[in-house]
């Protein structure tokens, strides 16, 4: 009976911290952490740190019963329980959840490859000195068709070479290989399936951003609102510098219109105005011309 009173007891407290968790920081995430390894699991841990942000594996049992209670204070969290299947971490931060998932995504560890993972990119085996003497592991090389040579006693890879394209799948001489010079082409990580901010559940498709898309957007956006606030004379501190460049030369082409002498515009003007009298003194002649037959 004890024991099972010490089990009790550390359930409840496990609880009772979730709940001051779940109170505490506005969002929440469940991700999966389905064949995460205990160390790559830790050292995520320690990166989301410097976010301030916590990350904590509980049972989904004590989770969903911590959700339960705090339910009647923050509304739809009760929705992320349906998320608490397989293995989970909880993320709890002040952060938006697209920063965290852009963070976490840049943040994978990289591990060995194993027979049956499928290649996350295209796996190139670079040029150079493997530092493997010659011996059996070069029919590992030929089997793959890696071109070889040797050199100072060494195998040596003479050209970048593919040997399986993203989302293929490794097989054991592959794998071997990659083990043997040590390259490890296996991200793993944590994947976020759902989050609470706002009152609102967003799940890992309403997280997924084209960072590339999105900046081009950004920027296509920033140039439109600059040139109309060029094109209307609105000053900022973005524009202002081109504000005054524009103004200048629409006076400046005003002036030498209008022919109104100023120290920057009188070369101009005079050019413009010995360029009009050789027209008129062209035209002047070729009347004379004209005149002299009759």
């Amino acid at each position: 009976m004890k024991s099972i009173s010490k089990s009790l007891q550390r359930k409840m407290k496990i609880v009772e911290e979730l709940i001051k968790f779940l109170e505490k920081y506005p969002c929440i995430i469940i991700a999966s952490i389905t064949g995460v390894e205990a160390r790559v699991l830790q050292e995520i841990r320690f990166r989301l740190r410097d976010r301030s942000a916590v990350l904590k594996v509980v049972k989904n049992t004590l989770v969903k019963k911590a959700i339960e209670k705090i339910s009647d204070k923050r509304k739809n969290i009760i929705q992320l329980s349906k998320y608490l299947t397989g293995q989970n971490a909880l993320i709890f931060t002040s952060e938006n959840p697209f920063s965290i998932k852009i963070f976490l995504d840049k943040n994978k560890i990289p591990r060995e490859a194993r027979p049956g993972d499928i290649a996350p990119n295209d796996i190139i085996i670079p040029a150079g000195n493997t530092n493997f003497a010659p011996g059996p592991i070069l029919s590992l090389f030929s089997k793959l068709k890696i071109p070889t040579s040797i050199k100072e006693g060494s195998i040596w890879v003479t050209k970048d070479t593919m040997i399986l394209r993203k989302g293929e799948t490794i097989t054991p001489e592959v794998a071997e290989l990659l083990k043997r010079l040590d390259i490890k082409p296996i991200l793993v990580g944590v994947n976020i399936k759902a989050a609470y901010i706002d009152d609102t559940i967003l799940t890992a498709e309403d997280l997924l951003i084209d960072l590339e898309t999105e900046r081009d957007k950004i920027v296509d956006a920033f140039s439109q609102a600059l040139s109309l606030s060029i094109n209307i004379g609105y000053p900022l501190k973005e524009n202002i510098e081109m504000l005054i460049s524009k103004a200048y030369n629409e006076g400046y082409g005003l002036s030498v219109v209008v022919n109104y002498p100023i120290k920057e515009n009188i070369v101009h003007i005079i050019g413009k105005a010995l360029s009009l009298s050789n027209i008129l003194m062209q035209k002047i002649g070729e009347k004379n011309e004209a005149f002299k037959g009759v």
